[in-house]
């Protein structure tokens, strides 16, 4: 009986510690609010994809769409998350929280048809790219994505939900830093490719008309 309340104990004790580690390894980068503000952002990304925010659920969520992800690349995630509500949440983000992730990247061509539009791309701060270095410590896959941030690129679109698929080890998926980094990635996709149908559809009117002539 003695050893089981013991055995009780070292098991909680762990559970708290964990849980105190994740979340120091927030507090090191963020502010309170910035860190209220990451887990909407993350709870709104799992919402769209899985139909519920539960946080207990992530992990099984996204082990079960990554090879949609993987297969068609961004099309699943831009049929998934509404796009408009994507951008009245963001609306809604503190400017603080938003530089700490993002910044707006300029698309443009001088030459006909023209047309100018801004783009989420990563800021480069950072305290978030040391936060997802800390991170790659235990999800090894991330030291090597922190290198593309460092650069302010995203990387191969489809580098994480691969490298889950094929190296399922390398990403602590259940860990809520690795849920708002991969949340992040996608939504970043998400505005990326949504922003980009417009020049698609300026050029293809253009070129219709142009036809026409």
């Amino acid at each position: 009986m003695t050893k089981k309340i013991i055995l009780y104990i070292l098991l909680f004790i762990s559970q708290v510690s964990f849980g105190q580690e994740i979340s120091t390894s927030l507090k090191n980068y963020f502010s309170i609010k910035e860190i209220k503000e990451l887990n909407v952002i993350t709870d709104f990304f799992q919402k769209e994809l899985c139909g519920n925010s539960k946080r207990k659920n992530f992990g099984k969520c996204v082990k079960k769409i990554i090879p949609k992800i993987e297969k068609s690349g961004g099309t699943y995630i831009a049929k998934k998350i509404n796009f408009r509500r994507q951008k009245n949440l963001l609306k809604k983000i503190s400017l603080s929280t938003f530089r700490k992730i993002w910044s707006g990247c300029r698309n443009w061509s001088d030459y006909e048809p023209k047309y100018e539009y801004y783009s989420l791309c990563f800021s480069g701060n950072e305290n978030y790219i040391k936060f997802v270095r800390e991170l790659g410590k235990t999800s090894g896959y991330l030291m090597k994505y922190a290198e593309t941030l460092d650069v302010g690129g995203l990387g191969n679109l489809n580098f994480i939900a691969t490298n889950i698929l094929e190296y399922p080890k390398s990403m602590n998926i259940e860990n809520r830093g690795v849920q708002i980094v991969f949340a992040i990635h996608y939504l970043t996709q998400n505005d990326i490719l949504n922003k980009g149908k417009k020049a698609f559809k300026i050029i293809e009117r253009y070129n219709r008309k142009k036809g026409e002539k």
